[in-house]
């Protein structure tokens, strides 16, 4: 028997060297148990097309089970002999029930269409993986947003304190981008799940097999119809390390946010000390180390994107081995993803917020500017840039921030600005001295205000309600799929 089953065309073996150079063996374990999965839906469609009979069926898959036992319990010994996982599955059949029987296995596939149905079916198993996790954080999140509704804030642009805001609103906006993500998730998933199976190498076969009914068993929502694109196009692998790097881009940023709030020059939060280090000879240390290797791991996960762009831009149309890179790419960008959940999920789930800093840090700056400009042009009808001015003033002759809302200085400010005597109402000034009130008065759709947070925290329970309904008809179809491969072949097996 041949080491290489595949290796007939040439007389000689391969160079050892040129073996351990081009294997992939140990990464294919990845995807192992979906080439079982595959090639059992594949013999069981060929025994429904009568190009098995019921013996035969029955000895094939018998042989495949007990290869997926081995593998599932980490039983399986690789022979390095081989250059992947697929002639090694195949030649393993072959070894049990020999080599008229094990030798039909293949018939009218390609390794090529395999390995595209392979990474199809990994990939939307680590989509859903994804999915799930991501569920389980928004939920973390959102709890943390129902508690500080009333916790209020400086919203910050270009790292200044921009505006009156409340912690909520800042935590809603990361929930915004999560629910983008998995809307994200489900556009890439309707692309992923599609089968190539029965493509062949590039050009179909001559083979009488049925695309459709191993589009069923597997659980896939159709078929790739062109037998080139189905082997050739790996553009579903990009899309997906896309989507996984635009959501890693985004906890770079949380990681970000979160470490410069947990230095003592802002103390706006506290992580649970469980999600820290300390320093090898400063006593004083508690490190942020989760936070920062988040936004490294960040970094891996775009340049795997990066990676895989440029080892399919310059490929021919067709199949090529490059394509056997693309696989540890992705394998690491979603562990490294899981990761990164994982670390978020039990950091906000302990962290602390320190109401009263992030308040204090709102009093002792001149955050309500913007808010005062407003009220002048809607109580006094000044043009919005004279009000711009005028506070401009405001601010840059006060000392602290009190002296922005004195009653005479705003006035004087007027007059410099607009040369007309204005009298100010003792009810502008308290109403600027109430947070509440001030943000009662942002009517905008989306802002701050106790009623609009509440109205967004609403929408996004619906919009992540929705997103998960949609989540589990895909488990249930996998899960239908799953019940009907397993009858089948429990049937064939009896």
């Amino acid at each position: 028997m041949p080491k290489d089953l595949f290796r007939i065309r040439l007389d000689t073996p391969l160079d050892k060297k040129a073996l351990k150079f081009i294997s992939s063996l140990k990464e294919d374990l990845w995807i192992a148990e979906e080439d079982i999965i595959g090639t059992e839906v594949h013999d069981i469609m060929l025994f429904e097309q009568n190009l098995l009979n019921k013996s035969e069926i029955k000895k094939i898959l018998t042989s495949l089970e007990e290869i997926r036992e081995k593998l599932l319990t980490n039983q399986i010994e690789l022979n390095e002999n081989f250059e992947d996982i697929h002639p090694f599955i195949e030649q393993s059949v072959i070894d049990k029930i020999g080599i008229e029987i094990g030798g039909k296995i293949h018939t009218g596939r390609s390794r090529n269409d395999q390995i595209s149905v392979d990474l199809r079916l990994k990939l939307r198993k680590e989509l859903n993986n994804i999915t799930n996790e991501l569920f389980t954080f928004f939920d973390v999140l959102l709890n943390v947003s129902k508690k500080n509704i009333d916790t209020y804030m400086p919203l910050y642009t270009h790292l200044q304190k921009g505006q009156l805001g409340v912690f909520s609103h800042y935590i809603n906006n990361y929930l915004a981008q999560i629910l983008r993500f998995l809307e994200r998730i489900e556009e890439i998933y309707k692309r992923v799940n599609k089968n190539p199976l029965g493509a062949c190498a590039i050009g179909g076969t001559s083979i009488s097999i049925d695309r459709f009914r191993t589009a069923e068993l597997l659980g896939f929502d159709g078929i790739i119809y062109n037998s080139i694109d189905a082997v050739s196009s790996r553009d579903y692998i990009y899309e997906t390390l896309m989507g996984l790097s635009s959501l890693a881009i985004h906890f770079s940023r949380i990681a970000e946010d979160l470490i410069i709030w947990s230095t003592s020059e802002f103390s706006f939060i506290e992580l649970d000390n469980a999600y820290c280090s300390v320093s090898s000879v400063m006593p004083q240390k508690k490190n942020p180390d989760t936070l920062e290797l988040i936004r490294s791991k960040s970094s891996k996960i775009v340049s795997n994107l990066f990676n895989a762009v440029m080892v399919v831009k310059s490929i021919p149309t067709g199949y090529f081995r490059d394509f056997q890179d693309l696989k540890p790419l992705l394998e690491s960008s979603f562990e490294l993803l899981f990761s990164i959940i994982e670390m978020f999920t039990g950091i906000f789930s302990t962290i602390t917020i320190n109401k009263e800093n992030l308040r204090k840090a709102v009093n002792e700056s001149f955050i309500l500017a913007l808010d005062l400009a407003e009220l002048l042009v809607q109580n006094y009808n000044i043009p919005f840039r004279q009000s711009h001015k005028i506070v401009a003033l405001l601010v840059k002759n006060s000392e602290k921030p009190e002296d922005m809302l004195n009653k005479e200085k705003i006035e004087k400010s007027i007059f410099d600005v607009i040369n007309e005597e204005t009298k100010i109402s003792e009810n502008i000034i308290q109403t600027l001295t109430k947070l509440d009130l001030c943000l009662e008065r942002r009517i905008s759709q989306g802002s701050p205000a106790e009623k609009e947070v509440r109205l967004n925290i609403q929408i996004l329970t619906i919009n992540k309600e929705k997103l998960h309904n949609l989540f589990l008809k895909r488990l249930e179809i996998i899960g239908n799929a799953n019940i009907l491969r397993k009858k089948t072949i429990k049937a064939l097996l009896s």
